[in-house]
């Protein structure tokens, strides 16, 4: 596995390629995008070594190939390299969002006795550009790979040389079918997009008259809305990629929502009350549900003043104590108020260390919900 061609340098590709320069210096990646601009800049910061603007032209040097493009464009690229005369042994893999129709394409690859492992990293930002890739985006995240790609004994050795390729991205390795895995997607992901743009594009239509009721907006609305700020087109492939499985858990949602409205109308105090204490039982215990076999994180809730420098003095802080943050997001900020600053640790010995080391700093933590 000494050349890698990685198909789509933008957030996961440029990070998937930074990883593996990190982690395997002596590998030479090679890098395939229609934005020449990002080819140049992956050369310019030495992410890659050379850049092609055909897949053509890079794909028979591989000994691995990543497709990281949107998943129309991987079923496609798919096609192309079922024609293409391919180095004996070389593995193909993808990190696409939705796995059903990639799978159903990647079998006319794999007839051709083509290894190829269907994969997703649980990873991401609504930064999608190479401007935005790092290291250590992966860092505690999931990594999906798809068992329906497991065809014969040799997956299990490539598996094997794929994990060790990828190990500089430091993830949680879950094997799952294609059809789970889609099934999950869709419910803790595409259908939260789809909502988190309805409440927005419903506010807009309802106070299209009242700028004022939008420049308030903040707390909940906010971080439940954050994810709407995503990429359009790539979230219309998303989409569209797995059709079959939203449209059933449409159906459910607004079958539910119909429920709700029921109970409001009818002042239905208990019903209500139930709706809202189940909810929050289930979300108080997302860590507990996730089982050994999966990664925990743990957040920490602190008061932050609204003063310039106030996150860098948090984030100074956890690095001169040598504290590992996964993700830190704003809960709430407003003028003259202390905001709630959201900090995401892969351990409990970390979070406990970044209590201890912020409150002698005099930042202090927030005790019970925050809404």
């Amino acid at each position: 596995m000494n050349t890698i061609v990685i198909d789509g340098l933008g957030l996961i590709g440029g990070s998937i390629a930074l990883a593996i320069r990190k982690k395997w210096p002596e590998k030479r990646i090679l890098a395939v995008d229609v934005n020449a601009g990002s080819l140049a800049l992956a050369e310019e910061r030495g992410i890659i070594h050379e850049g092609f603007d055909r897949l053509e032209d890079a794909a028979p040097l591989a000994d691995v190939i990543i497709l990281a493009t949107p998943v129309a464009t991987i079923i496609r690229h798919l096609i192309r390299l079922s024609s293409l005369e391919l180095k004996p042994g070389v593995l193909v893999t993808d990190v696409g969002s939705t796995k059903k129709k990639i799978i159903e394409q990647a079998s006319h690859l794999m007839k051709k006795g083509i290894l190829f492992i269907g994969g997703h990293p649980m990873a991401g930002s609504h930064k999608t550009t190479l401007h935005a890739a790092r290291a250590d985006l992966f860092q505690s995240a999931y990594y999906f790979l798809i068992s329906d790609t497991f065809v014969d004994e040799r997956y299990y050795l490539a598996v094997k040389d794929l994990k060790d390729l990828l190990s500089g991205l430091d993830v949680k390795w879950q094997t799952v079918t294609g059809e789970l895995h889609d099934q999950m997607m869709g419910q803790i992901s595409h259908l939260p997009h789809i909502i988190a743009s309805g409440l927005v594009n419903m506010s807009q239509d309802q106070f299209s008259h009242s700028p004022l009721s939008l420049r308030v907006a903040a707390g909940g609305f906010r971080s439940m809305t954050r994810i709407a700020s995503s990429d359009p087109d790539m979230w219309t492939d998303i989409l569209l990629s797995n059709r079959e499985v939203l449209s059933g858990l449409l159906d459910q949602f607004i079958s539910r929502m119909k429920w709700v409205k029921r109970a409001v109308t009818d002042a239905d105090h208990d019903v209500i009350r139930n709706y809202f204490n189940q909810a929050k039982l289930t979300r108080d215990n997302l860590q507990a549900h996730t089982g050994k076999a999966a990664p925990n994180f743990y957040d920490l809730l602190i008061n932050i003043p609204d003063q310039v420098g106030a996150i860098a003095k948090v984030t100074r802080i956890l690095a001169e104590a040598q504290i590992n943050l996964v993700n830190l997001h704003i809960l709430e900020i407003r003028e003259e108020i202390d905001g709630i600053l959201q900090l995401t640790f892969a351990s409990r010995k970390d979070l406990e260390q970044a209590a201890s080391e912020l409150s002698r700093h005099g930042l202090k933590q927030v005790e019970g919900d925050v809404s």
